[in-house]
């Protein structure tokens, strides 16, 4: 089970990167760890809809890689200069990403192994 939660520490850790980045300072953060999987959920204030929306949602939304998992976890996060987002979407199950009414909305869903 500590393996599942380092790795929704990561997850978490990258998407507030994005934020950051998208120069969103005011976040809101919702972790719900369950038997089974767990959902984390940001969401923060942003001035316009960030022009790389819809490729985060495809990345985010691609098949999950079993195979290659530990490999990409090792990757994650190793470098601070720069996001690892498109690792993410081999990490998670799905994700919903959308920005709406000044609020941008991501939330990533990760059936545990454990």
């Amino acid at each position: 089970m500590r393996n599942e939660r380092m790795k929704a520490t990561k997850i978490l850790e990258e998407l507030i990167g994005y934020f950051f980045n998208q120069n969103i300072d005011h976040l809101k953060m919702d972790l719900n760890y369950k038997d089974k999987e767990f959902i984390i959920h940001v969401e923060g204030l942003c001035t316009s809809v960030p022009t790389d929306l819809d490729h985060l949602a495809e990345l985010l939304n691609e098949p999950r890689q079993a195979e290659l998992e530990e490999y990409y976890w090792g990757l994650l996060g190793g470098n601070s200069q720069r996001q690892e987002l498109d690792l993410l979407g081999a990490l998670v199950d799905y994700a919903d990403v959308s920005c709406e009414k000044n609020i941008l909305s991501i939330t990533v869903h990760r059936k545990t192994q454990e």
